[in-house]
C-alpha cells in the first residue's frame, strides 16, 4: 500500500479522534471547492469524477453573486436566477418567453429554484443547475415538439449532463415517445435521470426504471393518465 497516497485525516467525534482512510483516488480531493470564474467552474464540473467534487462546484456556482433574480417569472417560494436580468427583460417585454425559460418556469412551478447557465465559448454547459430542499442537480433541457429528432436530442443532451428535462409541447404517441427514451438509456449509460414536462406536469424517469423489462407497460399507464 502506498502509504503517502492514503494518509488518513484526522474526524473529531466527541472527545475521540478517529483516523479516517479513504481510497488513494479520493484522498486529496476538494471538500470544498475554490473556484475562480463560472467558466472555469464548469470546466472543472466536467474533470472531477466523483459526485462529492461535482455537487462542490454546483454549491459553488449557485452562490456567486453574478446572479440575480428574474423576478417577472419568478414566485413568491420559488425563483428563477440568471447572469443576464437585462437580457431576459427586453425579451420578456416582446411577449416571448425562451425555450429556456418556458422550462425554468415550469421547474419553479413545481417547487424548484432555477439557475439558468449560460454556453461559455469552448465550454461544454448544461443548461440549468436546479435546487430543491438544499439538493442541486445540474440538467441539460430539450423542447420536443413531437418530431422525430428526440433520440438525436437525448444523446446530444446526455454529453452535458447525466439529467435530462424534455419540454413537451404538442402530442406524441406515448409507446413510441417512451421507446426512444429507453433506447437513450441503453444508449449512453451516464444518463441517470430523464425529466418530462407534459403540460405542466413533471414526470421522472430514473435509470433503473427505463431499463427494466416491464418499464414501457408499467410507464404507458402512468403517461396516459397524466393530462
Amino acid at each position: 500500500m502506498n502509504e503517502k497516497a492514503t494518509t488518513p485525516y484526522p474526524e473529531c467525534t466527541g472527545n475521540i479522534i478517529v483516523l479516517v482512510c479513504e481510497p488513494a483516488t479520493e484522498y486529496g480531493k476538494p471538500i470544498v471547492y475554490q473556484g475562480t470564474t463560472i467558466t472555469n467552474a464548469l470546466k472543472d464540473y466536467y474533470s472531477f469524477t466523483t459526485n462529492r467534487e461535482k455537487v462542490d462546484v454546483l454549491k459553488w456556482i449557485v452562490t456567486q453573486t453574478n446572479f440575480t433574480e428574474l423576478k417577472r417569472l419568478s414566485l413568491a417560494e420559488n425563483k428563477i436566477f440568471t447572469l443576464y436580468t437585462n437580457q431576459y427583460d427586453e425579451i420578456l417585454k416582446t411577449g416571448e418567453i425562451p425555450n429556456n425559460l418556458q422550462i425554468a418556469q415550469k421547474f419553479v412551478a413545481n417547487g424548484y429554484d432555477v439557475f439558468l447557465l449560460s454556453n461559455p465559448k469552448g465550454t461544454k454547459s448544461a443548461d440549468f443547475i436546479i435546487r430543491k430542499r438544499n439538493c442541486l442537480y445540474y440538467v441539460e433541457g430539450k423542447t420536443s415538439t413531437g418530431g422525430g429528432a428526440l433520440s438525436t436530442q437525448l444523446e446530444g443532451g446526455a454529453k452535458q449532463a447525466d439529467r435530462i428535462v424534455i419540454n413537451l409541447i404538442g402530442k406524441r404517441r406515448g409507446k413510441s415517445f417512451l421507446s426512444e427514451i429507453k433506447s437513450a438509456f441503453e444508449a449512453n449509460e451516464n444518463l441517470q435521470v430523464v425529466y418530462i414536462f407534459k403540460a405542466s406536469q413533471l414526470i421522472f424517469i430514473k435509470r433503473n426504471d427505463a431499463l427494466s423489462k416491464t418499464f414501457l407497460q408499467d410507464f404507458f399507464k402512468l403517461w396516459i393518465g397524466r393530462k
